[in-house]
């Protein structure tokens, strides 16, 4: 990985020598919070002690995100016929700070005026995911190719497939062998997407046992609406590929933005028959409202809840968490952020405070 990390920064200094089309961008956010009463220290059976931990920039399921570092590199010609990207990305406690995954690595070509589109590696889905609130994909940081046509001039249409080594059986010959992945149908996949100013559609499908589907709707000026939905097997969700534990999950999501300075927004999920719970035959929901201000250049302020809601029997109690924030924006690309979490049930979701800032390169 060092020598990886090194060789990146060699082409990133050495860009302006051969690539004039190389981009490099990405994020650093971090933070801190306290967990009101999440441990036990006195071995009494009741929590009593605040816990202090950096994996939250800010805590919010609709605004808000974990902490994380990311750099984009992107090259690509000056056509945009061919290209290579690659993603070094860490998510996780400050203090455990790594160089990184690499998250995307990969080249891709498009030939005869664009028709075909051709990319391999450790492949970032810019062709056939979903363009919802989740962004399910079939492919998204899997390792193989992808190979599609865009066969209409002047419509956003892909339809194409291929196949990863992710969702393979793997086979050692011993202990000390290293692992070898068992060719089978169970890496093809194939999926279409198409675009246009009012709607997206895509859908994909992997043989695996993955299923997802996507509409978007744009046609009002402001107004987002996004539907998703994904299907995991038994067999899909046992070998650790699903996206979910649940066998069906469906996403909405909505969003405003038509009054200056204001963002309205909400995200809801349905999970159907999670397999980490007991009960074969289970619904938890979850509502996710939300609401931004900019009350200035400077300074902003938002507020969101999630409720959640549990139906099966012996079912937790359903409840909610009310996260208020409030924002410096330092900059055009550095933002800070003081927030607090208020909890309607600390046996399940314990109250907390934090703070976090961001800076986009």
């Amino acid at each position: 990985m060092k020598k990886l990390a090194l060789a990146i920064a060699g082409l990133a200094l050495g860009s302006a020598v051969f690539a004039e089309g190389l981009k490099v961008n990405g994020f650093v956010r971090s933070g801190w919070q306290n967990v009101i009463d999440a441990l036990d220290t006195d071995g009494d059976g009741d929590k009593d002690t605040a816990e202090a931990l950096t994996t939250t920039w800010l805590y919010g399921d609709y605004f808000g995100g974990s902490t994380r570092s990311r750099i984009n590199l992107d090259w690509s010609n000056k056509d945009n016929t061919a290209g290579a990207f690659i993603r070094l990305q860490y998510t996780g406690a400050a203090e455990n700070w790594t160089i990184g995954d690499v998250k995307y690595a990969n080249a891709y070509a498009k030939a005869f005026d664009g028709k075909l589109i051709f990319a391999a590696g450790k492949l970032k889905d810019n062709y056939i995911t979903s363009d919802g609130w989740e962004g399910f994909s079939v492919i998204d940081g899997k390792s193989g190719f992808f190979a599609g046509v865009s066969p209409l001039n002047d419509v956003n249409l892909v339809i194409g497939g291929g196949a990863v080594v992710d969702y393979l059986d793997t086979y050692k010959k011993d202990t000390n062998d290293k692992e070898h992945h068992r060719a089978s149908k169970k890496a093809a996949y194939f999926g279409a997407k198409y675009s246009d100013d009012k709607v997206t559609v895509d859908a994909g499908y992997a043989l695996a046992g993955y299923l997802y589907g996507n509409v978007n709707i744009t046609a009002i000026e402001n107004l987002l609406v996004a539907l998703e939905f994904n299907h995991n097997t038994d067999d899909f969700i046992d070998d650790g590929n699903a996206p979910y534990t649940a066998e069906n999950v469906f996403v909405q999501q909505i969003e405003y933005t038509g009054v200056e300075n204001l963002t309205l927004g909400l995200a809801a999920y349905e999970f159907i028959n999670d397999k980490e719970i007991a009960d074969d035959s289970n619904t938890v929901i979850t509502i996710n409202p939300a609401v931004r201000y900019d009350i200035s250049d400077i300074l902003a302020a938002s507020i969101e809840s999630t409720i959640r809601i549990n139906n099966y029997d012996n079912a937790p109690d359903n409840y909610a968490t009310i996260v208020p924030a409030f924002y410096v924006k330092a900059t055009s690309n550095a933002e800070i952020n003081v927030w607090g979490k208020i909890s309607t049930d600390t046996d399940q979701d314990q109250h907390a405070v934090g703070t976090g800032v961001i800076f986009k390169f």
